[in-house]
């Protein structure tokens, strides 16, 4: 199914929030420093709609600018949310996440001309990746076209239930983290900004690993 089509199913059945379309043509819309463009599909979807939510905000698609789901180019500054996270952010550029935080991105490199495709999904915890789709169009379509549908994890499903739907500049979170020790409970999850909350579990991971020299 072509991002169109995808997309044309999703609004259909009324199953995703979009935005105005973005301006491919703007330099913002280029993938990283290294001048890189996005993937054709991707870009396409953003000429459609700069950036899309689902399943009331747990799952989003950033955009370009300042009036997309969320500015890419903001979220993967490096003066950001990924400096606490001591260079486990470096290489990867993020397009999107859930709303606890696990992150959806490209790997990038120095040779724009060497880009790969690949979407990848990097754990809220740790940032540690596992590549969940081949392209852009079938990660629009088997990882947010599904959840948008029905959710895999059933912790989201109880979420939505407890917090109803989220602003996408939102996210969940347990407090103590679950590398803390903290319990996987609902009770103990808080609503936070995205970047105060990947700050955070940036502090959390560098914290952890900081334990085994301090032991040793």
């Amino acid at each position: 199914m072509s991002v169109d089509g995808c997309l044309s199913a999703l609004l259909t059945r009324g199953l995703v929030r979009t935005r105005p379309a973005a301006d491919m043509l703007a330099p913002s819309s280029l993938l990283s420093g290294s001048g890189a463009p996005l993937p054709l599909d991707h870009a396409r979807l953003l000429s459609l709609s700069n950036g899309l939510d689902a399943y009331g905000g747990y799952f989003r698609v950033f955009g370009v600018g300042p009036w997309s789901v969320r500015d890419m180019r903001r979220w993967n500054a490096t003066d950001g949310w990924r400096r606490a996270w001591d260079g486990r952010a470096h290489g990867w550029w993020f397009i999107g996440e859930t709303a606890w935080g696990d992150q959806y991105a490209y790997a990038t490199g120095d040779d724009p001309l060497e880009f790969d495709a690949t979407v990848y999904r990097l754990d809220a915890c740790r940032l540690e990746a596992e590549p969940i789709a081949a392209c852009f169009g079938d990660f629009l379509r088997d990882e947010v076209a599904r959840n948008a549908t029905a959710p895999r994890d059933e912790t989201t499903v109880a979420a939505r239930r407890r917090f109803g739907d989220l602003e996408p500049s939102l996210q969940l979170t347990y407090v103590p983290s679950l590398l803390a020790g903290g319990e996987e409970d609902l009770a103990h999850v808080v609503e936070l900004g995205a970047r105060e909350a990947m700050t955070l579990a940036g502090d959390s991971f560098r914290a952890l690993a900081a334990v085994p020299a301090a032991t040793a």
